[in-house]
C-alpha cells in the first residue's frame, strides 16, 4: 500500500500577511479610484461648457449665415458672397469641433460612470473592513461573575 502524502496547511504568519496586503491592496485601489473619479469629473465639467460655448456660437453662426444669405439675395455682391462663403466654412468648422467634443464627453461620461461604480463597491467594502477591523481590535470584555445571594434562614 502506498504512503499518503502529508498535506501542509498554510501557517498563521502566512493567512495574516495575505489579508493585510488584501487589505492593503483595496485602500490602495479606492485612492486611485478616488483620484482618477475627480479627474474625469473635472474633465467632464470642462469638455460641457466646450460643447455649451460651441453650441451658443453655432446657433449664432447659423443666424449670421441666415442674415448673409438674405442680404446676397437681395443685392449680389463681391463682398456679400465672401461673407457667406467665410460664414459658411466657420460653421462648419465649429459643427465639427462640436461633434467632436460630444464624443469626447461621452468617451468620459462612460469612463465616469464605471469609476464612479467602482468607487461605491471599493468604498463600501473599505468602510466594513475597517469597522470589522476596529471591533475585532477591542479587548474582550470579562463578563462579571454573578454573585449568588444565598438566602439563609
Amino acid at each position: 500500500m502506498a504512503a499518503k502524502k502529508k498535506v501542509s496547511h498554510p501557517k498563521n504568519s502566512v493567512i495574516s500577511r495575505i489579508i493585510d496586503s488584501s487589505v492593503s491592496a483595496l485602500v490602495t485601489s479606492l485612492e486611485k479610484v478616488d483620484k482618477a473619479t475627480s479627474a474625469a469629473a473635472s474633465e467632464s465639467k470642462k469638455l460641457l461648457a466646450e460643447s455649451r460655448r460651441l453650441k451658443k456660437r453655432r446657433a449664432s453662426l447659423m443666424g449670421k449665415k441666415k442674415r448673409a444669405v438674405a442680404a446676397h439675395k437681395k443685392a449680389p455682391s463681391a463682398t456679400a458672397r465672401k461673407l457667406v462663403k467665410s460664414t459658411a466654412s466657420e460653421l462648419a468648422a465649429t459643427t465639427r469641433t462640436l461633434a467632436k467634443t460630444t464624443a469626447a464627453r461621452s468617451a468620459v461620461t462612460t469612463e465616469l460612470a464605471g469609476l464612479k461604480e467602482s468607487l461605491k463597491k471599493l468604498s463600501a467594502y473599505v468602510k466594513h473592513i475597517t469597522a470589522t477591523d476596529r471591533k475585532l481590535a477591542k479587548p474582550k470584555k470579562k463578563r462579571a461573575k454573578a454573585k449568588r445571594k444565598t438566602a439563609r434562614a
